[in-house]
Order: structure tokens, then sequence, then C-alpha cells
């Protein structure tokens, strides 16, 4: 069963159908992620964009750190 199509225009470009957008519950703070199965078909998935501020607890340093001194070497 299709949920939704859209078309593709003169350029490639499409806008993803409302019925996904909904039901994946995404907006413009998304992006599109597209990848081929090991059957060739297309796979496509939503994550939310990341910038500094989302990924700066990701990394762990080993020594110990002193935030001014950071920012001064900065």
């Amino acid at each position: 069963m299709v949920l939704a199509t859209s078309k593709l225009s003169d350029d490639f470009k499409t806008t993803i159908p409302k019925e996904i957008i909904k039901k994946c519950n995404i907006d413009k703070d998304y992006i599109i992620e597209w990848d081929l199965t090991d059957d060739g078909e297309p796979l496509i998935s939503f994550r939310k964009k990341r910038d500094f501020k989302n990924i700066i607890w990701a990394f762990h340093l080993e020594e110990e750190t002193d935030s001014a001194e950071l920012k001064r070497s900065i």
C-alpha cells in the first residue's frame, strides 16, 4: 500500500508529502539520509540536524580541562 506520492521536477527536486511529514513527525530541522539496501532498494530516513550546541556533550577528554583556559586559547 502506498501512503503518498510526489513528483520530480526537471532538476530532480521533490516535496515530502504532508502524510509523511505528519507520520514521521519531521520539520525543517531534519536532514534526509538516502541509502540503498543490499538488494538495491532505496532506504530513506530522517534525522534531526545537529549543531555544536547539540554535540558538545558527546565528547569526553581524558585530561582535566579548565573552561576559562580553553576559551582563552580559542
